[in-house]
């Protein structure tokens, strides 16, 4: 195709529909889906990983081969994830067609060094996508891929994976086993395991005919805090001195320390406190003894909730975190699973039931969604680890998304309405842990 100016700045060079390398049996044309599948929208799940000219040029092949490099491997992940590689048939079921998946190439004017130094938006936008990461979108196929190519030589490889179909995991999973592939095109191929549709099955009253859970859209900008290890081991000193929790994970005291920073925030151009819970959601695959890469939507969520000012400390916050996901835990998560009691509840009330934060007069709501045990960081496509791991902003506020980086500290990526991130940037008890990347 003919390039296509997408932004003064940025060029689509190319766009393909890459094949499944071998087509899907029938015997696996049709993909039914879990309760908490079709619950879920059709949004994409979004992440990016940077690589210099460095490394590029480290390798035996001309960097010039990648973008064949990546289709063919791309098109082996499709065989091993077929449904990916298919269309929704409806609201339950994923016709395994061998559609294909979308793969993009982009040259964006600019240079790899302006999105390593500082939070560039324009950048953070360009590496993926068009008006894909985070949507509702049922007119693309469940994978789209995009390779970005920077002035400077170096690149970014990007992949929106559809949520309807698998969770986080699947996404790091999916991207790890592209790389492999990738770097090992003759190695063993990994073996994927699919969700039996019983273990979450549709209400008594039937499938769902439409997703329940959804997206409230708001304005709002993202920032990129990055926690070093000694912070973190700061922060965990804290809460270990006032608690009886004696070891508090990376998540825990990040995620305590950035909804206290940002309850206090919004309070302050509101002017008032209101009662605040933090929603989180946590992998199941441990518990049901699954395989990890195990495909489908397998979490469960539990809630942080602070009624009153006065608790809204960090030490508060971290006991009430942990004790609530120790119950979910403890829960037979395939009978008592707090999700798919929501969904059952929100389908009986013919309500929607919604993804991200929302409000009302008596309480806010948060989601802080943790990838920090999915190593992202060590993704090596023949060329070594990314220099950077990104996530997509999406168009909801009061969310956090936490990403481990190479040095075994925590990035996290905050959304907020633009009058509350101006307060939230300013959190001196927030910058003392975590350094605030600037922006451009």
């Amino acid at each position: 195709m003919a390039s296509t100016i997408l932004s003064p700045s940025t060029l689509l060079i190319s766009q393909k529909i890459i094949k499944p390398s071998t087509p899907t049996p029938p015997t696996k044309k049709l993909h039914n889906l879990s309760l908490i599948d079709q619950a879920i929208a059709n949004i994409y799940i979004p992440f990016a990983l940077f690589y210099t000219k460095q490394q590029l040029n480290s390798i035996p092949k001309s960097p010039s081969q990648i973008p064949h490099i990546l289709e063919n491997s791309l098109s082996q992940i499709l065989t091993l994830y077929y449904p990916y590689g298919g269309r929704l048939h409806d609201n339950t079921i994923v016709d395994c067609d061998d559609t294909g998946a979308e793969f993009l190439q982009v040259q964006i004017d600019s240079s790899i060094s302006e999105a390593l130094d500082c939070h560039n938006t324009f950048i953070e936008r360009a590496i993926f996508p068009e008006n894909l990461p985070w949507k509702n979108c049922t007119n693309r196929g469940l994978i789209v891929a995009q390779l970005s190519y920077f002035n400077c030589g170096g690149i970014a490889i990007s992949m929106c994976s559809s949520h309807k179909i698998g969770d986080g995991c699947n996404s790091y999973y999916m991207f790890r086993d592209w790389a492999k592939i990738t770097s090992s095109p003759n190695g063993v191929k990994p073996i994927i395991s699919y969700l039996e549709q019983s273990i979450y099955p549709s209400p008594p009253s039937g499938p769902l005919n439409s997703p329940i859970i959804g997206l409230k859209k708001e304005d709002c900008v993202q920032r990129r805090y990055i926690f070093s290890p000694s912070k973190l081991n700061e922060l965990k000193t804290l809460v270990t001195a006032e608690t009886e929790i004696q070891n508090p994970t990376r998540t825990e005291v990040v995620s305590g320390l950035l909804f206290k920073s940002i309850v206090f925030a919004i309070k302050a151009n509101s002017g008032s406190f209101l009662p605040s819970t933090l929603v989180q959601h946590i992998d199941l695959r441990n518990q049901l003894n699954l395989p990890q890469n195990i495909v489908g939507n397998i979490l469960t969520s539990f809630s942080t909730s602070i009624y009153n000012e006065e608790n809204m400390k960090l030490s508060i916050i971290v006991s009430k975190m942990r004790k609530g996901k120790e119950q979910a835990y403890k829960r037979d998560n395939v009978k008592q699973n707090v999700l798919v009691d929501k969904i059952f509840e929100s389908t009986l009330a013919k309500e929607e039931m919604y993804h991200s934060s929302s409000s009302s007069s008596t309480c806010d709501t948060y989601l802080c969604s943790s990838f920090v045990k999915f190593p992202f960081h060590e993704i090596d496509f023949g060329w070594g680890k990314p220099i950077k791991v990104s996530v997509a902003n999406g168009p909801f506020g009061k969310v956090i998304y936490l990403i481990g980086n190479q040095g075994g500290g925590i990035d996290a990526f905050v959304m907020l309405s633009e009058q509350d991130m101006f307060v939230l940037e300013r959190d001196t008890q927030l910058l003392e842990f975590a350094y605030l990347v600037p922006t451009s």
